[in-house]
């Protein structure tokens, strides 16, 4: 009994590293990216400059220890996988957070690797910055998992609608975060030079600046639909203060992202402003798959119960998830 129970604690607690390692992880390849250190181990993959440990110039050493850092964490996470599985394989989502963690993990190795060989393809090194955000947030629901196994018994599920509501604004989260990684990646951010609006004016020229306008969109949408999510919430079901909680929370986090955004541009991309933003932007998207994570406890519950009334509208009854 207390062997078993020490085991569940130390796999909380190695939950709790591998979320914080793979924060760590993002934010160090932000900063390999910010400091054009990617091309400090050449084209050489896992290598560094065809030497397991490399003489160390400033970019190397910044490459090189982000890459010493990931295998650490790979090391992390798939300890954390066997554990999970080990303890709670009973659990159905438990068994869908650990392959998708893994293949977060896998992916973001692979991405990074073609991002060496490749890095003139900004298409690429978004997307490994996507799947990096992937990879930390399933390794955080996964770490919630073993920390809290009864919160995932759902007694009070939402109604379809809102479920699905609330996964369309994690997808939306990701397009976001996609956006601001191709603008980086792209060289594309010193076209908007101005905020909110770029240059002198309503309109600004330039090719790059399409994008940068969407993704301000983008950035202000979020913030109408995290406020929207919160809302529907409360209205429909307020029992549930894992939701409000998150939402609030992620309210407060698309508010720090923006201003951490205004602040980049404002301070012209600055090192430490690039790094709050991306770990902001972590933070953010972790926020928005705790919400879908939650909302899809219980939802088959809630996709048996009645989803309209008479005169139309939303209406859920309390039932096991």
């Amino acid at each position: 009994m207390n062997s078993g129970r020490a085991l569940r604690s130390f796999t909380g607690w190695l939950g709790v590293a591998a979320s914080v390692g793979m924060l760590v992880v993002l934010i160090m390849g932000a900063r390999v990216t910010d400091t054009g250190s990617a091309a400090g181990c050449g084209r050489d993959w896992p290598l560094c400059n065809g030497r397991f440990i490399p003489e160390f110039a400033a970019a190397t050493a910044i490459e090189f220890s982000h890459r010493l850092v990931t295998g650490v964490e790979g090391f992390l996470i798939v300890a954390l996988a066997v554990l999970a599985l080990l303890l709670l394989r009973h659990r159905r989502v438990v068994l869908i957070l650990v392959p998708i963690m893994l293949f977060g993990l896998v992916a973001q190795a692979l991405l990074g690797a073609a991002a060496v060989m490749w890095p003139e393809q900004p298409e690429v090194l978004a997307l490994h910055f996507g799947i990096s955000l992937i990879a930390l947030a399933s390794t955080t629901l996964v770490a919630l998992c073993t920390l809290r196994p009864d919160s995932l018994v759902v007694r009070q599920p939402v109604p379809a609608l809102v479920a699905t509501l609330t996964w369309a604004y994690a997808v939306y989260i990701y397009f976001l975060v996609y956006s601001g990684a191709y603008i980086r990646h792209a060289g594309a951010a010193a076209a908007c030079p101005g905020w909110p609006f770029c240059g002198s004016g309503y309109v600004a020229q330039g090719s790059a600046v399409g994008v940068n306008y969407l993704h301000r969109f983008l950035a202000a949408g979020a913030l109408v639909l995290a406020l929207g999510l919160w809302l529907l919430y409360r209205r429909y079901r307020p029992d549930r203060r894992d939701l409000e909680t998150g939402a609030r929370l992620t309210v407060l986090a698309t508010l720090a992202q923006g201003a951490a955004g205004a602040f980049l541009v404002l301070n012209h991309w600055e090192l430490f402003g690039e790094l709050l933003h991306a770990a902001l932007t972590g933070l953010l998207f972790t926020g928005a798959a705790y919400l879908a994570f939650r909302v899809s406890l219980g939802y088959r519950a809630a996709a048996a119960t009645s989803m309209s009334e008479e005169g139309g509208g939303l209406r859920s009854q309390p039932s096991r998830g």
